[in-house]
């Protein structure tokens, strides 16, 4: 494994530092530096050599792309991962021809950042590999650029922590529970415990029925999808 010695340029100091922790929990990360502009960053990157630029687009003193652009005609020999709040196509498709590995578009998915810190890590074992390499080999290193084979990110609202808590709750398969009882359950409000039992059954994790009652409102019961078993 190719150990990274990691570079983000940054101007929000808070966003920086989050950015800083989460990136030195990566098997694959060494050393990470902050720059909060692009004259911090340029002094940076030819003092340290960084193999790895996370960068920003909207800098106090300039544009992000620049930066990319510069490092395009100059040979920069590492990879630069776009995080920004610029999603406008000009920009995209001008960080695209520069040679970007990555681009992602403010605020950020940690588990869409993960995803691209693997694929990374798995182009450099792939040139690793071997000094001459095969027609599969090279579609292997496109691919890598080109596609995220990894889980998708989950939707706004759905954590992957709490749906693992909501999912080991059904680990009966003849239980039913209402959204009420999964709150009480797991000390989860009733509207945080209902968005997530919708999702699993969206996901068909669960099945909901309607049960009419005697007394008061029909209430929607889950349980546990007996075909994933």
């Amino acid at each position: 494994m190719k150990y990274l010695n990691i570079l983000i340029i940054e101007d929000e100091t808070p966003l920086a530092e989050m950015h800083a922790e989460f990136i030195k929990r990566h098997s694959a990360c060494r050393q990470v530096w902050l720059a909060g502009n692009l004259e911090q960053g340029r002094m940076m990157i030819n003092t340290f050599k960084p193999d790895l630029i996370i960068l920003d687009n909207y800098l106090p003193d300039g544009k992000g792309i620049e930066l990319l652009q510069e490092l395009s005609v100059t040979k920069y020999h590492g990879e630069v991962i776009f995080i920004t709040a610029a999603s406008d196509i000009d920009t995209v498709s001008e960080a695209i021809r520069c040679g970007v590995f990555d681009y992602l578009i403010k605020p950020v998915s940690y588990d869409r950042l993960e995803q691209t810190l693997e694929r990374l890590s798995h182009l450099h074992k792939v040139q690793k590999q071997t000094e001459d390499v095969s027609q599969w080999q090279v579609d292997e290193m496109f691919n890598t650029f080109a596609r995220i084979q990894a889980k998708p990110t989950m939707p706004i609202g759905i954590d992957e922590i709490t749906l693992k808590v909501v999912q080991d709750a059904f680990s009966n398969i003849e239980a039913g529970y209402t959204a009420e009882d999964i709150a009480k359950k797991l000390g989860l409000s009733r509207t945080t415990a209902r968005r997530y039992l919708e999702f699993c059954t969206k996901e068909h994790f669960l099945q909901a029925e309607i049960i009419y009652g005697k007394v008061g409102r029909p209430q929607r019961i889950y349980r546990l999808n007996p075909q994933i078993n």
